[in-house]
């Protein structure tokens, strides 16, 4: 099942063989087997550290290959870096998440650039280049913060405000829950940029703050005055989650990613691939799961019938496999659009991907686990864990819900035109 995914891909972009080939060989080595809640923890941030020395966290950028012109590195950087032909950055990236998932989901920070992709395009030059030695170079780890307490996923509702004095900015708000609190060297922030003298008026009017337009900025954690405060996930525990604090604290005026009020643009153009980068890595776990039940299934046997021959478990497996593959096919093809169409990435097709990846992903691993038996519910296999990581990825980055509506309301606007489709399917 993996094979015929993976070998799909590969099959329209045997320019990435290679680079797959570097990302199984570099998992094989330092992660071989699925991660189990029993065994001890992998050290996930050494894994980035040792990505970064394999050229495997700064790929998914065009400029990562191009050099200082575009101020991403040095040539002595590019020499380790693995090489993906430009226009195949995100499809490299989709691969490298949906083979680490396979591992585990918290292998999914291992690779690339993540978060820190929106500091290196829209930053300043002196921000890209802190960030390329950080992130890239020095295998260190972007977050970003952009939900909070009281508004979840309604962006607009935000209250966190950066006040701005000319030549710097004064941050002050609450950003939770968001994960890498502790492992980060520091953050995306979204928050609202107002003038000192509107200070005082928003903070006192929530409707006049939510038609303030979002920003973006750059934040590293060293700076003082951010405070952060840890909580206990059910799942993905393999990296911290918590909450920022933020109260007058000081940013310079070039830690502001792209122009004042370009927080949304930015936002919609990070998170429709990398909603899509969290679908892969489900669904790489829920391949991985599928796989290990098919082989239990033919060993096992109830009475004289194996496992395998028993229709209803066939059939279970079977419609898992189908909507595991039909999600994956549908978020490469994605990826291999985003870029491509002149108009930027499909925001509400990427939003319900994932959705629908996470969903298909949660059945299998839940249809896995039950045919384990008692086995899939302790801690020395890997299906628990996985059913409570995936469980948390149908709410990072926004829950299913509201991405599914994304893509009702676009329908509903009538703003998806339907000739390329019709054309896709006819060049199909």
């Amino acid at each position: 099942m993996h094979a015929s995914e993976i070998r799909a891909v590969l099959a329209r972009h045997p320019a990435l063989c290679a680079f797959a080939s570097r990302v199984t060989d570099f998992l094989d080595g330092h992660l071989p087997e699925p991660a189990t809640e029993e065994a001890a923890r992998p050290p996930w941030l050494g894994l980035r550290r040792r990505a970064a020395e394999a050229g495997l966290t700064g790929f998914d950028l065009a400029c990562a290959a191009t050099g200082p012109a575009d101020g991403c590195g040095s040539p002595e950087d590019r020499g380790a870096v693995a090489v993906v032909p430009r226009g195949l950055e995100r499809v490299a990236q989709g691969l490298a998440m949906f083979l680490a998932g396979r591992r585990d989901c918290d292998a999914r920070e291992v690779f690339s650039t993540g978060h820190g992709a929106m500091a290196l395009r829209y930053g300043a030059p002196a921000v890209v280049r802190a960030v390329h030695d950080r992130v890239v170079r020095g295998g260190e780890l972007a977050g970003v913060a952009s939900s909070e307490p009281h508004s979840g996923s309604d962006l607009r509702g935000l209250r966190t405000v950066a006040v701005d004095h000319g030549d710097h900015l004064l941050l002050s708000g609450t950003k939770g829950l968001v994960s890498r609190v502790e492992e980060a060297a520091g953050f995306v922030v979204f928050c609202k940029m107002v003038a000192p003298d509107e200070a005082a008026v928003v903070q006192t009017d929530a409707a006049a703050l939510r038609r303030v337009p979002l920003s973006a900025l750059w934040l590293p954690m060293e700076t003082a005055g951010v405070l952060t405060e840890t909580a206990a996930p059910l799942g993905l525990r393999g990296w911290s989650l918590g909450h920022l604090h933020f109260h007058n604290v000081r940013v310079g005026k070039d830690g502001l990613l792209g122009a004042p009020g370009d927080g949304r643009r930015i936002f919609d153009a990070h998170f429709s691939g990398w909603r899509l980068m969290m679908a892969l890595v489900c669904l790489g776990a829920a391949t991985a799961a599928i796989e290990e039940t098919m082989t239990r299934a033919r060993r096992r046997s109830v009475g004289r019938t194996s496992l395998a021959n028993i229709p209803s478990v066939a059939s279970r497996l079977g419609t898992s496999a189908a909507e595991v593959q039909a999600a994956t096919a549908w978020c490469f093809s994605l990826l291999e659009r985003v870029g491509q169409d002149g108009e930027g990435p499909d925001v509400a097709a990427c939003s319900a991907a994932k959705a629908l990846a996470t969903d298909a992903a949660y059945r299998a691993v839940d249809v896995a686990l039950q045919l384990h038996g008692s086995d899939g519910y302790t801690r020395h296999t890997p299906m628990e864990k996985r059913l409570r990581d995936i469980r948390g990825l149908r709410i990072a980055d926004g829950p299913n819900d509201t991405l599914y509506s994304v893509l009702a309301q676009s329908l509903l606007a009538g703003s998806r035109p339907s000739p390329p489709l019709i054309v896709a399917q006819r060049q199909a």
